[in-house]
């Protein structure tokens, strides 16, 4: 028994497994996490072990050499980069596998590297060991500007954005950058340490004894378990003043200055022309982008509503949820329209109300048993697999089509037996169907099961999407579309001779019967329109992922020579004023800038995209 005759015979059966497909979709489309992009983890780790306050020749020598060697012997690597300078040493490695859990590569660095932690120097505190997912970055980027500096408000950064934000669901953490946190600085004096007879050895040790707090066992006394827990921390400042460090009584305040003290910021933000400081906010892995940005920046914006913040100006430069939301708002409008153009195309052809409904239900169907399998699978709802939907629009209808055609032929040769004729209809194309529909399936068959990159990865979401919409087209095809069939009205006979249909049925026969008659020149013409097509298509303009730039422009600054923190400063200010002279003319909203002493600098400039036009584009090139 074939799936249009068991589907025919138990239409209960049959809509009540197509009522469940559906709810369970739409319970499922609720339910998917939304992306800009899928989620990506290459085969790369990435160790950093500071050790300030050294030479490279040093830290070659006693840090990188040593982890190097240790990682060198893990499996699969493909690829090793180090290097080291006065600061520290870094590695990165590259494995050549990318089915490879990078977070289990990343335990087992840390445990080959802990294995050798005796042969490390003493003082190096701590190490890391990163990995990258395409996820870890911000979804909310937020800026701070006031009249005043912002470079020491850490502590009330602290507690009026980075705490309240950080208990929002979802939100992983929080970064501030800009107003750095203060720390405690021990300014020596050479001469009145060494009137003292001390020496800087016998300073550190002394510095690193004194702040603990260790466990040091339990006692048990009269039925009674006491733990016992020496505290030595330091809690203000004037304790470590006191601090007795040698004979005599010296004190560490009779040999240095000890203050509280700003962090060294190496690096610069601005926003606007005045100090700014940069809040940025990332989300858990599994959580919901938009519902974590949109909660997010409902809780920024009741921040800057409170009355001691009243002189802060709170600006977002970029939101992930927003651009997410904006993208798959604009393709859902595209597939609408697309809909309603299939919708009329089916009507202009079929010139039958119901069966062009009929054939048009495939569409959100296989749309909704598509958005359930990808959650249960895993697929994110994305720029991609949304677009992987928008192509599966104009395919969806076509089994439906043939099947339709089908069945509606047999009903004219058996206009009394309606079910024998849809079992007949769908037998006499169900072949050509489920091949069609595997073809259209294999041609992505190499984005799923080929060698894994950053491509196939992000292709295999619009492979996945179109695949299972196509084989929930099929099973639509061969078991609603009968069924439904079977309980409608054949439509009417048309025998117009003069209808539009009729006249491009016979120039398609003409058209047909010319080229059979005149094969070389068809296949001649058919070569001349393949190589006339060549050059527009080696001229084509292309883009990954289209779409325009959101009205921002990002300047970036290529030094020549070395220059300071100070100096870069003042050579991007000059464009910011060049930019703030000029908003009127270019219509600019914002203009925020960074730079580093890595040498990293930027300008990013914000555009009202209502007023701005090509030729205030080209001004501002020149």
């Amino acid at each position: 028994m074939s799936i249009a005759e068991l589907s025919i015979k138990r239409p209960v059966s049959t809509i009540m497994l197509f009522v469940s497909l559906v709810v369970i979709g739409l319970i499922a489309a609720f339910r998917l996490p939304l992306e800009a992009f899928p989620e990506v983890s290459p085969p790369f780790i990435f160790v950093q072990m500071p050790y300030a306050g050294s030479t490279p020749e040093e830290v070659e020598r006693t840090v990188l050499r040593p982890v190097e060697e240790t990682l060198s012997t893990m499996a699969g690597i493909k690829r090793i980069d180090a290097s080291a300078n006065a600061d520290g040493a870094q590695l990165f490695i590259q494995f050549s596998d990318w089915e490879r859990d990078v977070a289990i590569a990343a335990s087992e660095a840390r445990e080959r590297i802990d294995a050798i932690r005796d042969d490390l120097p003493d003082d190096l505190q701590r190490y890391l060991v990163l990995k990258f997912s395409t996820t870890d970055q911000p979804v909310l980027r937020v800026r701070l500007a006031s009249d005043t500096d912002l470079t020491g408000s850490y502590d009330m950064i602290d507690r009026e954005f980075k705490r309240r934000i950080e208990r929002i669901p979802g939100v992983a953490r929080v970064d501030i950058s800009g107003a750095p946190a203060k720390e405690v600085e021990i300014a020596i004096n050479q001469d009145r340490l060494t009137a003292h007879n001390l020496s800087l050895n016998d300073l550190t040790t002394r510095l690193q004894a004194i702040n603990f707090s260790v466990s040091a066992g339990t006692i048990t006394d009269g039925g009674q378990r006491l733990r016992v827990q020496p505290v030595g921390e330091l809690t203000d400042l004037q304790q470590l003043r006191d601090l007795v460090i040698g004979d005599g009584g010296v004190r560490l305040s009779d040999i240095a200055d000890v203050r509280l003290k700003q962090q060294r910021m190496p690096y610069g933000r601005r926003l606007d022309g005045r100090k700014a400081v940069g809040i940025d906010i990332f989300k858990e892995r599994n959580a919901n982008l938009v519902e974590v940005s949109r909660n997010a920046l409902k809780e920024v914006e009741a921040i800057g509503k409170e009355p001691s913040l009243s002189d802060l100006q709170i600006k977002v430069i970029e939101n992930q949820g927003d651009n997410v939301t904006s993208s798959l708002i604009e393709l859902a409008e595209a597939g609408a329209i697309g809909l309603l153009l299939s919708i009329a195309v089916l009507y202009f052809f079929l010139r039958h109300w119901p069966s062009t409904l009929m054939v048009t239900l495939a569409i959100p169907i296989c749309f909704i048993m598509t958005l359930g399998f990808m959650y249960f699978a895993g697929v994110t709802l994305n720029i991609l697999s949304m677009m992987g939907l928008l192509l599966a629009i104009g395919m969806l209808v076509d089994n439906a089509v043939v099947v339709v055609e089908s069945i509606y032929q047999e009903r004219e040769r058996m206009p009394n037996q309606p079910e024998r004729a849809s079992i007949i209809g769908t037998r006499n194309v169900a072949i050509a169907l489920s091949a069609g529909t595997l073809c259209h399936c294999i041609v992505f068959v190499p984005n799923l099961f080929g060698e894994r990159n950053f491509l196939s990865i992000y292709l295999s979401q619009i492979a996945i999407t179109i695949s299972v919409s196509l084989l929930a087209s099929w099973l639509v095809a061969v078991s609603l579309i009968p069924m439904l069939s079977a309980r409608m009205k054949t439509p009417p006979m048309v025998n117009n001779p003069d209808g539009i249909i009729p006249r491009m049925q016979k120039r398609y026969a003409g058209l047909l019967r010319w080229t059979l008659e005149h094969r070389g020149k068809s296949v001649m013409g058919i070569l001349l329109i393949i190589a006339v097509s060549i050059v527009p298509m080696m001229l084509t303009k292309k883009n990954m992922f289209g779409g325009e730039d959101g009205g921002e422009t990002n300047i970036f600054y290529q030094w020549k020579g070395s220059y300071s923190l100070a100096q870069m400063s003042d050579e991007v200010l000059k464009v910011e004023q060049f930019m703030d002279a000029n908003r009127k003319r270019f219509h600019v909203e914002q203009i925020y800038s960074w730079y580093s002493e890595q040498g990293d600098a930027g300008t990013r400039i914000k555009f009202d995209m209502t007023k701005l036009d090509n030729d205030d584009t080209k001004a501002l090139i020149e």
